[in-house]
């Protein structure tokens, strides 16, 4: 290359220096040398969105890192110098021609590193280096910034509305004191600005603010989980004794249903006629000694129509919501089918409701809130044999996918809970006869 790096990074105002200097010394490894085909090779393999987050976690100056992310963004390529179309030169060549140029030695592993971050397991598979190597010596790799890290995984989290809300959340705090976020579609840059004004002042509190008014619980724990290398960082400290790391002892609630005679309702005509469930009893006295020695007390019912059965469940919720109780479990004993795709528990009456509304009844915080960060058991003994009717008995809510969890407390109001099937989806169950 005739150009200089000098001349190249000119340009757009930075200094090889300023991208990567000398960085100590060379610590023997086995990976593959990165020279100045091999760095061409790799950037013409990027995308330009990878390289923004490439720059974000291996350029260590946040000015610098945010100047070649912006850049990149502009070309809308992973091209750093467009001016001059016979020395347009990719992000990782810009590494390259700065650390030769500085002494540098680590910053190969500091590639790889990132390159296995960002996801090019296959590039870095043709490079030679396999899977299994790579796992090993890059998912808890030392020389990326661990607070880079953090924040580039939470990047990968967010959906498209989520960074739009996230963004106008750190617009409400900037403009505070008169500023702005930037005017860039990339939320790696937008930290990099964020640290950029906020050197006195750790991110991480910050950060964790924003998700937790955006109830995302899911983003505040995978956030809260990880570390930010910071020894002092209030959010990320590692305490001898956190408080959620198990659950507390103590007395708990076992509420069981026991559904033996069925017989058919005129009020319902569709509904199946079913067959008694002879043998149910045993299973019912089995349960209630099982948790009768676990400390519980037992509320125990037998054959209700799905009415009672809802009405019952609702009061031994109430009756859960208590804070004399450590942990629940709740023991469905019934005949059983798959709806249109639904889990349906029947009542004695043969009508069915969906058991996701038995186990929100103890599970979602909003509706009981001291079972929060407390096991829920539910075991459901019935079948889930398939069924399908273009006109079901009761509607069913659909349920959306990938939707944001909600929270309460910073939690996720639905969690710590354990369902167990007597089978699998579209199969019979057996029982003590």
């Amino acid at each position: 290359m005739d150009v200089s790096i000098e001349e190249i990074l000119h340009d757009i105002g930075v200094s090889s220096v300023d991208v990567i200097s000398h960085d100590g010394p060379e610590f023997p490894n086995s990976f593959p040398v990165i020279d100045r085909q091999i760095a061409h090779w790799i950037d013409q393999q990027l995308e330009w969105e990878d390289a923004v987050a490439f720059a974000f976690l291996v350029v260590q100056k946040e000015e610098i890192a945010l100047q070649l992310s912006r850049c990149l963004e502009m070309n809308k390529s992973n091209i750093i110098n467009n001016q001059d179309p016979t020395h347009k030169i990719g992000i990782v060549q810009v590494i390259n021609l700065s650390a030769e140029k500085h002494g540098a030695r680590t910053w190969q592993t500091r590639v790889y590193e990132a390159l296995f971050h960002i996801g090019y397991k296959q590039l870095l598979y043709d490079l030679g280096i396999d899977d299994e190597e790579a796992e090993r010596k890059f998912q808890v790799g030392m020389q990326l910034k661990s607070l880079r890290k953090l924040l580039f995984n939470l990047c990968q989290e967010l959906e498209m509305n989520d960074q739009a809300r996230l963004i106008q959340l750190f617009q409400d705090k900037l403009g505070q004191s008169g500023q702005k976020v930037l005017p860039v579609s990339m939320m790696e840059s937008q930290f990099l600005h964020l640290l950029m004004l906020n050197q006195s002042e750790p991110i991480c509190p910050y950060v964790k603010g924003c998700l937790q008014q955006m109830q995302r619980a899911d983003l505040v724990n995978l956030f809260a989980q990880d570390s930010c290398g910071n020894q002092s960082c209030q959010i990320h400290i590692k305490k001898a004794d956190v408080e959620d790391e198990y659950y507390q002892q103590g007395q708990g609630l076992c509420v069981i249903i026991n559904q033996k005679i069925f017989y058919s309702d005129p009020s319902y005509p569709n509904a199946p006629r079913l067959e008694d469930r002879l043998g149910t009893d045993r299973d019912r006295d089995e349960l209630e000694a099982t948790f009768t020695l676990f400390g519980a007390d037992c509320l125990i019912f037998d054959d209700l129509t799905h009415e009672e059965m809802l009405d019952k469940l609702e009061r031994a919720a109430l009756k859960a919501n208590s804070q004399k109780y450590f942990w629940v479990s709740v023991c469905v004993l019934s005949h059983g089918r798959r709806l249109n795709g639904v889990d349906e528990i029947l009542g004695c009456n043969g009508v069915g409701i969906d058991r996701k509304k038995i186990i929100n009844m103890f599970a979602d915080a909003s509706k009981c809130p001291n079972l929060q960060k407390k096991p829920k058991l539910f075991f459901f003994q019935a079948c889930r044999g398939n069924e399908s009717t273009a006109s079901a008995t009761h509607g069913h809510a659909t349920i959306a996918s990938d939707s944001a969890v909600q929270s309460i407390g910073g939690w996720p109001a639905i969690s710590d809970y354990m369902v167990a099937s007597a089978t699998i989806e579209d199969f019979v169950s057996f029982r003590s006869t």
